[in-house]
Formats: C-alpha cells, sequence, structure tokens
C-alpha cells in the first residue's frame, strides 16, 4: 500500500470513528444514555449483543462483552444507587452494557482485525449498531416535535374515540391498572421493541430468504415516517392531557371543548401508532417461520394493543391509522420488483388511506357520528387485510414464478413422446 492509500484509509477511519462517537456525544449532553429514562436505548444495545451473539463469534469476543457488561453494569449500579424500579432491572442493565461492549469489539475487529475477516465484522457492525443509533435520531427528532408544535390536537382523537360509544381508553386502561402481572407483560412488551427488532435483523442475517422485506430500512423507514406524519396532527396521548383522570375519571365528550392544548415538554408521537405499526411489521415477517413462532408474533401484537392502550400513550383512533400506516411500509419496503399491480395498490392505497385519515381528523369529520365512525374503521381495515392478502399471494407467485423450466441434469421430456409411449405400452399389453 502506498502512503495515498494508506493516507485514505486512516482518513476514512477518521470518519467512520467521528460518525460512531457524535451519536454518543449528543446521549451524553442531552441525557439519552441514562438507561432509566431512556428503555428504548436500553432495550436496541441489548438486542445489539443479540445480534454479535446470533452470528456465532468466538467463544474469547462474546465472553469480553459479557464481561465487560458486568463490570460497567456495577459501575452504572454504584453511580446511580442501583438499576432502577422495574421488573428486571438489573439484568437489562447487564444485557444493554454487554450489548455496548459488543459493539466497541465489532467496531475493533472491523478496523483492526484480519483482512480477510473484516467486510462480515462491518456487516456485523451496521446490523448491531443500526438501532442503538438510530434511537439517538429518533430521541432528538421527538424532543424537537414539543418545540415545533407547542398545541396538541388530541381532543380531536379523544372526540373520535367517544363517538364509538365503547370507551376504549377508561376500558383497557382500567384492564391493565388493575391487573398487575398483565400491566407487567404489556410494559416490558412496550419497552422491548427494538430488541424484538434486533432479532428479526439477526434471523435475516442467518437467513434472509425467509424474510420478503428489508429489516432495517423497513424499521428506520417506520420511524423516519412517523415523525413525518406526526408534524400534521400533533397529539401526545390521554394519560398526557387528562392525568390523574385516566383512565378511571374521563370526561365525558359533552363537557369537553375541541380545541387546541397548549402543552410543554411531550413528544408528540401519537398519530399514528408507530408502536403498533411496528408490532405488526414484526408479525408479517415471521411468515416464513415455524407456528410457535408466529403465534409468539400474534401474542406480541395483542400485548402492544393493550401497553399503547392501557397507558394511555394511544388513542383507539391512533391504533386503527396504524394498520394502513404499517401496510404502506411493508409494500415499500419489499425486495421485490415494483412491477407488481398488487404492490402499488398495497402501497398507495394505504397511503391514501392513512393521510385521508389524519385529514379527516384534524377537520373534525366524523364528529358525533357513530354510524360514519365504524364504518370508517371496519372499512379501513377490511381494505388494508384485503391489500395485504393480494399482497401475499402474489409474493408466492414471484416465487412459484421464479423456480426454472428446467434444472441442469434432468433431462426434459417432450409431452408428445410421453403420450406416445404410453400408448405403446398398452397396445404391447
Amino acid at each position: 500500500m502506498n502512503p495515498i492509500e494508506r493516507g485514505l484509509a486512516t482518513l476514512c477511519r477518521f470518519i467512520i470513528l467521528l460518525g460512531l462517537s457524535l451519536p454518543l456525544y449528543l446521549g451524553i449532553a442531552h441525557g439519552l444514555l441514562d438507561l432509566d429514562q431512556n428503555p428504548v436505548l436500553r432495550s436496541a444495545l441489548a438486542g445489539a449483543f443479540l445480534i454479535h451473539v446470533w452470528t456465532r463469534p468466538r467463544a474469547a469476543q462474546w465472553m469480553a462483552s459479557v464481561a465487560i457488561g458486568l463490570v460497567a453494569s456495577a459501575a452504572y449500579a454504584y453511580m446511580h444507587h442501583g438499576f432502577g424500579n422495574y421488573p428486571g432491572a438489573a439484568p437489562a442493565a447487564c444485557a444493554s452494557f454487554a450489548g455496548l461492549a459488543s459493539l466497541l469489539i465489532l467496531a475493533a475487529q472491523s478496523l483492526l482485525g484480519k483482512p480477510a475477516e473484516r467486510p462480515e465484522y462491518r456487516k456485523t457492525l451496521w446490523t448491531a449498531a443500526a438501532f442503538p443509533y438510530f434511537s439517538f435520531v429518533m430521541a432528538l427528532a421527538l424532543n424537537l416535535t414539543s418545540a415545533q408544535h407547542p398545541r396538541v390536537y388530541d381532543l380531536w382523537l379523544y372526540a373520535f374515540d367517544e363517538t364509538l360509544k365503547i370507551r376504549p381508553s377508561f376500558l383497557i386502561g382500567h384492564l391493565t391498572a388493575n391487573a398487575a402481572l398483565l400491566e407487567d407483560a404489556a410494559r416490558m412488551a412496550y419497552e422491548s421493541l427494538p430488541l424484538v427488532i434486533c432479532w428479526l435483523a439477526a434471523l435475516e442475517r442467518r437467513s434472509p430468504e425467509k424474510f420478503s422485506a428489508r429489516v432495517i430500512p423497513l424499521f428506520v423507514t417506520a420511524g423516519l415516517a412517523g415523525v413525518f406524519l406526526y408534524q400534521f396532527l400533533p397529539a401526545v396521548g390521554p394519560a398526557y392531557i387528562f392525568g390523574n383522570k385516566f383512565p378511571e375519571s374521563l370526561p365525558a365528550l359533552s363537557g369537553v371543548a375541541i380545541q387546541p392544548m397548549l402543552l410543554p415538554r411531550v413528544a408528540r408521537n401519537a398519530m399514528p401508532s408507530v408502536h403498533f405499526a411496528c408490532a405488526l411489521l414484526v408479525w408479517w415477517n415471521t411468515a416464513a417461520f415455524g407456528r410457535v413462532w408466529r403465534a409468539l408474533a400474534v401474542a406480541y401484537v395483542a400485548m402492544i394493543f393493550l401497553a399503547t392502550m392501557g397507558f394511555g400513550e394511544h388513542y383507539l383512533v391512533d391504533l386503527v391509522v396504524a394498520v394502513p400506516f404499517a401496510l404502506a411500509l411493508q409494500a415499500g419496503c419489499l425486495k421485490a420488483a415494483w412491477g407488481s399491480t398488487a404492490r402499488r395498490r398495497a402501497l398507495w392505497g394505504s397511503v391514501v388511506l392513512t393521510a385521508g385519515w389524519i385529514g379527516a381528523l384534524r377537520t373534525s369529520l366524523f364528529q358525533g357520528s357513530f354510524v360514519l365512525s365504524w364504518c370508517a374503521v371496519s372499512a379501513t381495515v377490511a381494505l388494508t387485510l384485503w391489500w395485504k392478502r393480494g399482497l401475499d399471494l402474489c409474493l408466492r407467485g414471484e416465487d412459484i414464478a421464479e423456480i426454472p423450466d428446467h434444472q441442469p441434469g434432468i433431462p426434459v421430456v417432450d409431452p408428445a413422446d410421453q403420450i406416445g409411449a404410453v400408448q405403446a405400452h398398452a397396445n404391447a399389453r
């Protein structure tokens, strides 16, 4: 390697190191590295350790990650006087710091390891680091939403839920608040979403042929698209609007003046529910796995439904709009070609539905109409599932079409010759 090439390689390494260090600096400066206050980062770092172990590294590497994680966890517990009051706090912290150690080891191996092994280490590092670093981006973007939109439109969403006449926020909030085990399970499911996504990414590294969509672009796009849509109908969820009145003492719609509310320092991330959309994407992308995994994915969707509603983070309409939103993401991130009519129908139909819902809610189109509200919900879910079924059938059809008509080494039999041979055999008998 001549001096110019060596200098360029050093410069590239410096740029990579700067890119990896910048989010860490922002995380320290804005307090995002406090694991007690940032369950998303905690879960994403645990997912990084899962991805590292899933690639079957040498024993010395994953053992080093565990050892560094234990030492860092002890230091963190000493500095913060414990790990927190949530269930499983200590194991979660250990897994998070083990994930951070895995990222450091993978970064060192991708820069200083054997030249022949560096590309594979870089692929693993990219996969493992994607969601921890993306969590910084999302946290900063969500913090900006409160500055960009000081007023929220939650009462429009609450009014829609009330027109359904089933009071979903009260029913599900009351259910979770009075069932401790269910509440803990729902909270663990809600906070473990990055870990579940990392598990999917690890499976994709092992068996990419089982996935119709690319996992990392799919979920990164979900987060970015969610932040984009939050700008059009900023809302925070009933727990932040009604405070101690949620869920037991929610006001009747007749006693609420539908108007924007001034609410500082809360992320405007209610409409649509990206959490529920991502849970649906997890379910849809386990279709190629066994029944047990698919059943677990369905159970995970159910727990996310309970968590988003039971903790007052979302209204029911947020979850309804999340269904076409999720299908638009799935159709847009498929590996298949764009020529499919089913794919275009699913993508653009879901985009129109999502945008239509936001516009209709913003203009109070459904206010006071029980029939119109239920028809809109039913039509949205039915249309989305119909488009999803057509997309699945199209993908299976493409898989069949890709099988070659003739495989090398297998003789081709002409149908006419085969019929003639059968007739000759019958005449001989």
